[in-house]
């Protein structure tokens, strides 16, 4: 199976204790079975105080501390199983945060959620226009119909946007994020109206001009929003919501 990302993926690295809004406190962290059985494998002193950490009710999760934060959280903001056993010790999902993977039947698809403040700097300062590299796997390609009318029409919108800059990557960010969506559901045009609004609501409000600003709009959108199923339902079905959009697209039709 073939692997596509952006081109800038690449680019990305945590930014650790540096960074403002820590993916590893207010929301809770679930477990994956692999990693479950090797933290029960972990000895000593440091074994015994992480496994006292996970709740083992309905699906693992790290239990979080009072001020929502994980218990392997230090004070300067790093994470204590990193430091004691290295990264390939974290849990399929902080391993994976904040990419997002779409599933074709010829290939996949990862990008950079905005959700993280150093994935969408690096997303929205990049120069150049959205474009997908073959990251892994040689093998020849047959997309579905669906998946062919869907790749095209993702083909002719992005050639179609006429923003440009951080304006632009923003839009194509949501575009490569949510259209393929409608591949599961069949709910093609609410996913484009979606796409259109989400943009607006973000890109309309940034009157300043700076990326730091831009980069936050998008940060607290996603985290209201991408990272909350009933939010995002609530969204895409066009209903009165969380922080309603402004109305009017501003963005060619597809």
């Amino acid at each position: 199976m073939n692997l596509y990302v952006p081109e800038y993926y690449a680019g990305f690295r945590c930014v650790a204790s540096r960074c403002r809004h820590t993916c590893c406190a207010g929301w809770e962290i679930d477990i994956d079975d692999e990693s479950l059985a090797r933290y029960d494998r972990i000895p000593g002193a440091f074994g015994e105080r992480l496994r006292r950490c996970v709740s083992r009710e309905d699906t693992p999760h790290f239990i979080l501390d009072g001020n929502e934060r994980c218990p392997l959280l230090t004070c300067d903001n790093l994470c204590e199983l990193i430091l004691r056993e290295g990264e390939a010790a974290l849990c399929q999902i902080c391993r994976d945060h904040p990419r997002f993977r779409s599933f074709y039947s010829c290939r996949v698809e990862m990008g950079l959620g905005l959700v993280c403040e150093e994935a969408g700097r690096l997303i929205l300062s990049w120069p150049r226009p959205l474009r997908l590299v073959r990251l892994e796997g040689d093998a020849d390609e047959t997309p579905t119909d669906d998946e062919r009318y869907l790749f095209d029409l993702r083909a002719r919108w992005l050639a179609s946007i006429r923003e440009e800059g951080p304006r632009a990557r923003l839009l194509e960010t949501l575009i490569l994020r949510h259209l393929p969506d409608a591949l599961y559901d069949g709910r093609l045009e609410e996913r484009v109206d979606f796409i259109r609004r989400a943009y607006n609501h973000i890109a309309d409000g940034w009157t300043d001009g700076r990326l730091a600003t831009l980069v936050e709009r998008a940060r607290v959108f996603s985290d209201a929003v991408e990272y909350d199923d009933e939010a995002l339902e609530t969204w895409i079905a066009g209903e009165p919501g969380i922080n309603a959009p402004p109305s009017g697209t501003g963005i060619r039709d597809t």
